[in-house]
């Protein structure tokens, strides 16, 4: 009898964290419907200046496939040609031509979005696949765009319940800390599962009305790069939480971690959670916090031999060994899709190879079905080390670096990206992403003046959100030193971190409404000037 009521607790608790992920997907898609005619609304108003889409696409009919431009699908044209401003040209490009890079600034794009565009048009009937191309390319980005960032705010309503509650009824019973209010100040108003539904709904609303919403809509990345990075995030704490379906969740969260970083470059950051993942989940870590949680009163020399007392047998030093290969493969996996992508554009532009490799391999997805094919041939190291090889081709300078990176080079040369340039060529931009940046740095400073861990400071990055912090710290620090500052308005919604503490901040305390303010501003001048193609982000 006493069993009972839980079990109806937890029934209840589940079908109302049911209703409420129906209620996030609802909520999401009007607001993604409202953004979508609101851009195409602005865009019929104010004239657009620029016309190099049109020209792309042929507004003669020159590029146009099966479609008279003077008619239906020309009009159909002017109404969603808006999405495609600014990045979303390239991409648009790199969709037309199949991911054929013809210009060396073209690789400050990655190609898995055009190849996604590309592999769904051949899924359609042929009736579909003979209308216009930049038309149909563009409806499919803006379709599979809005699609992912709906299962984006799914995770991130879930994102509280998975770190916060979930921890409540661990399986495993490893020793890592619990949050409470003491190492989580987050904790201090989630009295209640009610209280946690509550704020998971009111955080997903608030992701809803993202600062960077045209982005997500547009022919850009960023909505699929933050639908995985936020799941990964969720997958990676199911791993810690579960004991059954541990190394399930952990695939999961590397497929997502890699999914994730096939769209953009700072994809290589999610090795930050990734090693705080495998400190929490490394026996000998564990078995390290459990020595300085219980053993406070000894001496240091005594605390010393009985954390390394681990080792004294050679399971523990097995298990230790094997632990840290699998971290390593797992970030290799995560690193590949970059490097494969240096590679090809190395290979493309650095190597003296003859016109029939640069034909065969010319499209991106040519060069990695070849690289999948004969992997040593593009990995023999000896290739590279000819110096011949790396004088021959052309004047770039690049191809001669130690670490012969394109991105770094054309970031520079092409996008005028430079270091401190906030300081060197301080511009508004910095301005109106302050805010952004503030509360950023805000919650990297409450996570470690708030936070108690007691008796080790050495114990707070076992606490399950430091991983997090950290990713978010180095991200937005990346951002300002190294990056147009104004960027992280749209790349900031792959930070569940954020959204965290920005919520948070507007739902219990009164006095940072004026955050919700800029963001509302954000989200209503944003869509105007981005469909305008007047200078934002």
């Amino acid at each position: 009898m006493l069993s009972r009521p839980k079990v109806e607790i937890r029934q209840k608790l589940k079908v109302n964290r049911t209703s409420g992920i129906l209620i996030t997907v609802a909520v999401a898609i009007l607001v993604r419907v409202f953004c979508v005619i609101y851009t195409i609304v602005w865009s019929r108003l104010v004239n657009n200046y620029k016309f190099s889409n049109d020209i792309l696409c042929g507004i003669n009919g020159s590029a146009t496939i099966g479609a008279d431009r003077n008619g239906e699908v020309g009009t159909l044209w002017e109404y969603v040609r808006c999405f495609s401003q600014w990045d979303g040209e390239y991409f648009l490009r790199l969709s037309l031509n199949e991911t054929e890079y013809l210009y060396e600034q073209n690789h400050a794009f990655f190609p898995s979005l055009p190849l996604i565009i590309i592999f769904t048009k051949k899924l359609l009937p042929k009736v579909m696949q003979n209308a216009d191309t930049c038309l149909l390319n563009v409806i499919l980005a803006v379709i599979i765009n809005n699609f992912f960032f709906i299962l984006a705010t799914v995770g991130v309503y879930l994102f509280p319940f998975i770190y916060f509650k979930e921890r409540q009824n661990l399986e495993n019973g490893h020793v890592l800390c619990t949050m409470n209010e003491e190492n989580c100040f987050y904790l201090h108003h989630f009295k209640d599962k009610e209280e946690c539904n509550r704020f998971s709904f009111f955080l997903s609303i608030i992701y809803s009305f993202s600062i960077g919403n045209v982005h997500v809509i547009s022919f850009y990345n960023e909505s699929i790069f933050s639908c995985f990075s936020i799941w990964g995030f969720n997958f990676l704490q199911l791993s810690l939480n579960s004991h059954k379906k541990k190394y399930i969740f952990e695939i999961l969260s590397i497929l997502s971690f890699f999914i994730a970083s096939l769209f953009r470059s700072n994809g290589i950051l999610f090795l930050i959670p990734l090693f705080f993942f495998n400190v929490h989940s490394c026996t000998f870590f564990q078995h390290c916090y459990s020595v300085l949680l219980h053993n406070d009163g000894k001496e240091k020399h005594k605390k010393k031999i009985d954390i390394f007392s681990y080792f004294s047998s050679k399971k523990g030093v097995l298990f230790f060994v094997l632990h840290w290969l699998k971290a390593l493969i797992e970030a290799i996996i995560v690193l590949s899709p970059f490097l494969i992508y240096q590679l090809y554009a190395y290979h493309l532009y650095c190597m003296d190879y003859d016109d029939e490799w640069k034909e065969e391999n010319k499209k991106f997805y040519s060069f990695l079905s070849n690289f999948v094919k004969s992997p040593y041939f593009y990995l023999d190291i000896k290739k590279y080390r000819n110096y011949e090889n790396k004088t021959l081709l052309r004047s770039t300078s690049w191809c001669s670096k130690t670490l012969p990176f394109v991105y770094n080079y054309i970031q520079h040369k092409y996008w005028n990206v430079k270091f401190l340039k906030f300081l060197t060529e301080p511009r508004v931009n910095i301005v109106y992403a302050a805010p952004v940046y503030f509360i950023s740095f805000h919650s990297v400073v409450m996570f470690f003046t708030r936070n108690y861990f007691i008796p080790s400071k050495m114990l707070m990055i076992f606490n399950p959100l430091f991983g997090n912090i950290t990713h978010l710290c180095v991200f937005t620090l990346y951002l300002l030193l190294f990056a147009h500052n104004e960027i992280i308005l749209r790349l900031i919604i792959s930070s569940p971190m954020f959204y965290l503490h920005y919520a948070y901040l507007l739902k219990y305390f009164e006095k940072w409404n004026w955050l919700f303010l800029a963001n509302l501003l954000y989200f209503f001048v944003g869509p105007p000037l981005f469909g305008t193609y007047i200078a934002w982000t």
